[in-house]
């Protein structure tokens, strides 16, 4: 069992974080005492335990040098978080009409009615307090700013809001995890020259506008070039709803956003590129360094990006100076680098998904395979195989890594999306076959493109076959009964409870998986059924334990509680939802837009909040009038129940 004091690092550093998020009315000190206490009971405590693994692990939890690193990391990263949180609530406090000098750093976004870029203030009023706070300019359509513009503009401040209900998205929360503090409006500015910026983000800037002006001479149709550019580059603003929607409800999203999945096709092609232009192994490795450095920036600095970027480069590093790469020492140091950046990260949904995702892939992968395939082969994976062979396990593999990674990440996204897709492994397994060359082939388009327009042209023939058949692709699965299932935010409990579970079985492999590793396979069967009948009893009990807290938290939903009336905030309009004593939930109104292609009220607020609320069925909706703000939200229940039998829902 090895010691990671970087893992613990990353520990400490994570709860340090999350109790200034959270628990700041608490003193972090308060908890540190009772860890204190805790170790001291611990090690004065004689425990006697059969099992050698549990007290070689206690053993190691109750070390002076974990506590030690666990209580300096925690007390660091709440101090860091502390100052940067301050540093945000002050400068919410701008004056809400300023004079701005500022610069601009990103290419613009279409809005609605406006045009949105990122820009890095200079100064605000004459005054350099504010100097290199990012903001979000928001400004009228026509006016054209290019990356590195120096502009001067009078604007109104607008401070990002909060959640304004129960279980909705916090704007706030969602920019500082993208170190952005609010945003500016304005009708025009001017150009006073050109500012100071990041020489990495320039470089690339450039690139990426004349990597999309040659790209438009190659891919002539729009549809397809918007899609290109959101596989390689993962700018996917321009993607039809339709075309974003048929790879969310078949669960290939993670296609369109820059991941680990781009970075190892990207390694493998510089790695076969480079080796059949004869370079040596160190010089590939130094020039896939650099490259993936540069790549970070290309991409917009996305933590999926950054986490598969940095973790490969300290695995390349590690064999350059000869050292063992551990993958858990890289995931630790990976987080703790982006940690350190911005502690604000760890909200970002993409970089939980991405690690939790990893970590399904690290811990489960490895057993499912272990018992799929290596028992499946008497425990030795055969070398020589046919074609057939090979593709078969190819597609046991692909089954296996996706499976592994939704076991994990499959709660968060229930929280946070409240749907989950039972034909991801459908959609991976077909995909996996044409998603590699696309990427592959698709970097070797954007370099060539630069220089090379032509060959470019003809490589990309191939790239718009392999397009036009995941579009075929996702669109068949997205159609498939199943797809798509929406479900109610789960009780934390529940949540718990299933980690507990993976956890437990994950314990009883490891105690399988010692006597896999005997000479005969008859001793190892023998061996497991001893196993078998120790743990049958520690199972029983688990599984009757699980069934009771289940049936005691469905007892409690079913004892009479008070009346409660929760009026919801939907901007223009009301919205009324009111839950009586004995658990009937009635809706009154919900709010709606005019403008048919303005914010969706029913989809973007209404339906999430009732699914935060866990309601999955409403007994009746009582529409006051029939005014649009009033009665628009209705239009979603139709939409999500048009292909099903409404009995039980009653309108007044």
């Amino acid at each position: 069992m090895k010691e990671r004091p970087i893992l613990i690092v990353v520990i400490g550093y994570i709860i340090g974080i999350l109790w200034e998020l959270y628990l700041k009315t608490i003193s972090i000190a308060l908890f540190i005492v009772f860890l204190i206490i805790i170790y001291i009971v611990l090690k004065n405590i004689k425990i006697k335990l059969k099992n050698k693994n549990i007290i070689k692990y206690i053993k190691l939890i109750i070390s002076n040098k974990i506590l030690i690193i666990l209580i300096i990391s925690m007390i660091l990263a709440n101090i860091i978080t502390k100052y940067k949180n301050n540093d945000y609530e002050n400068k919410y406090k701008i004056i809400k009409k300023s004079n701005f000098i500022a610069v601009v750093i990103s290419d613009k976004k279409e809005k609605e009615y406006s045009e949105q870029y990122k820009i890095k203030i200079e100064e605000i009023d004459k005054n350099k307090k504010y100097r290199n706070t990012n903001l979000l300019l928001n400004i009228k359509k026509g006016q054209e700013l290019k990356y590195g513009d120096k502009i001067k503009f009078e604007a109104e401040y607008i401070e990002p809001n909060t959640q304004r209900n129960y279980g909705g998205f916090n704007y706030k929360q969602y920019l500082k995890s993208i170190q952005i503090y609010g945003i500016v409006n304005t009708n025009s500015v001017i150009k006073i020259g050109t500012g100071k910026t990041n020489i990495f983000e320039n470089i690339s800037n450039k690139i990426i506008k004349k990597v999309k002006i040659n790209l438009k001479e190659i891919i002539l149709k729009e549809e397809i070039y918007n899609f290109f550019l959101g596989i390689i580059l993962g700018e996917d603003t321009n993607i039809s709803e339709d075309l974003k929607n048929n790879f969310k409800r078949s669960s290939l999203s993670h296609i369109l956003a820059v991941s680990g999945m781009h970075v190892s096709y990207i390694i493998l092609g510089i790695t076969i590129i480079l080796e059949k232009l004869k370079f040596s192994k160190k010089i590939i490795k130094i020039f896939t360094i650099i490259f993936l450095l540069f790549f970070i920036y290309l991409t917009g600095q996305s933590p999926s990006v950054k986490r598969a970027s940095i973790m490969s480069i300290i695995s390349i590093v590690a064999t350059l100076i000869y050292k063992k790469s551990d993958i858990i020492n890289n995931i630790s140091i990976t987080l703790l680098i982006i940690l350190i950046q911005n502690p604000f990260s760890i909200l970002d949904i993409g970089l939980i998904l991405s690690f939790m995702g990893m970590m399904g892939i690290i811990f489960i992968y490895p057993k499912l395979k272990d018992y799929f395939i290596n028992q499946e082969n008497n425990l030795l994976i055969i070398k020589n195989k046919n074609i057939f062979e090979k593709i078969y396990l190819k597609i046991k593999e692909t089954i296996m890594i996706c499976v592994s990674a939704q076991i994990i990440i499959f709660p968060i996204i229930i929280i946070n999306f409240n749907t989950i897709s039972l034909t991801f492994l459908i959609s991976n397994l077909l995909i996996s076959f044409f998603i590699g060359p696309i990427i592959i082939i698709g970097f070797l388009i954007i370099l060539l493109c630069l220089k090379f327009i032509i060959i470019s042209k003809i490589l990309f023939y191939v790239v718009n076959i392999l397009l036009e058949i995941i579009i075929i692709i996702s669109k068949f699965v997205s159609k498939l009964p199943l797809s798509e299932i929406i479900l109610v935010t789960p009780n934390i409990i529940y949540i718990i409870l299933f980690y507990i579970i993976i956890l437990f079985i994950n314990y009883i492999y490891n105690i399988k998986s010692k006597n896999n590793k005997r000479k005969y396979e008859k001793k190892i069967l023998n061996n497991i059924l001893k196993i078998k009948e120790k743990i049958k009893k520690e199972k029983i009990y688990i599984i009757i334990l699980i069934i009771i807290l289940i049936i005691c938290i469905q007892m409690i939903k079913l004892i009479p509680k008070n009346l409660k009336i929760h009026f919801i905030d939907v901007g223009q309009g009301d919205s009324t939802l009111i839950i009586t004593p004995h658990n009937k939930k009635i809706l009154i109104d919900g709010g709606g837009n005019k403008d048919k292609n303005s914010f969706n009220i029913g989809e973007q607020i209404l339906f999430p909040y009732l699914l935060d609320r866990q309601i999955n069925k409403l007994d009746y909706i009582i529409i006051s009038h029939f005014d649009i703000d009033h009665v628009r939200f209705y239009s979603i229940f139709i939409k999500r129940n048009k292909n099903k039998k409404c009995n039980n829902r009653k309108t007044i």
